[in-house]
């Protein structure tokens, strides 16, 4: 097996200290490999050497400066790596490379959320624009308004969404956690989920906003 595969084989069993061994040795001899390169950040990430992930992104956006997928992803690192700035002019590239796919708009709405709510509740909505069935989209948009002050639109938002998924109303509180989209599957190699596609990463998001705004009732 060589060294690409046992890579990808210790990425899919999460073992990520693994994955970043192998595939530097691999990198070594195949230099800006693609595939080996995003595998590689998306394991700095999950070990939490943000600064890692984010060289490895710019190398590939060298080699594929128009993949709106590797700018959402090196957005996500920048996020971690407390560069909020930087994390939204990525996500931005993204939308513009992107402007039909809900998801970028969504994933912007992530990262928004933390330095300008009313901006990302507009691409919440511009989200739902695109795909009128985002049951997720409606949910966190809910959840962003409820926040906001926005009590009224926040029960639509969440009576759609629950219409959606099949929830029943007081069935709401029983949830614990907001939920993110999947990534578009137009991925480098079609490998990667994105971060926002783990049960992990949806704590993470509620632990998020609920920093920022407090714990619902």
């Amino acid at each position: 097996m060589d060294k690409l595969q046992q890579g990808k084989d210790f990425f899919e069993q999460a073992a990520y200290d693994k994955t970043i061994l192998v595939l530097s040795q691999f990198l070594e001899e195949n230099i800006n490999h693609a595939d080996a390169l995003y595998y590689r950040a998306i394991s700095y990430r999950k070990v939490g050497d943000f600064k890692s992930s984010i060289v490895d992104f710019t190398a590939m956006l060298k080699k594929l400066p128009e993949e709106p997928s590797i700018y959402s992803e090196r957005g996500v690192s920048y996020f971690h790596n407390k560069q909020i700035d930087l994390a939204l002019k990525d996500m931005d590239r993204a939308v513009e490379f992107e402007p039909s796919n809900p998801y970028r708009y969504s994933s912007r709405a992530f990262i928004l959320a933390y330095k300008d709510v009313d901006a990302a509740i507009l691409d919440y909505k511009k989200a739902i624009e695109l795909d009128p069935k985002d049951d997720i989209a409606y949910n966190n948009l809910g959840l962003l308004e409820e926040n906001a002050g926005r009590f009224k639109d926040a029960q639509e938002s969440y009576k759609k969404s629950n219409e959606l998924i099949g929830y029943e109303p007081e069935k709401r509180q029983q949830q614990e956690e907001p939920i993110v989209e999947k990534e578009a599957t137009k991925t480098i190699g079609n490998v990667l989920k994105s971060l926002f596609t783990s049960a992990a990463a949806r704590k993470d998001l509620w632990q998020f906003v609920k920093n920022i705004f407090g714990k619902r009732d």
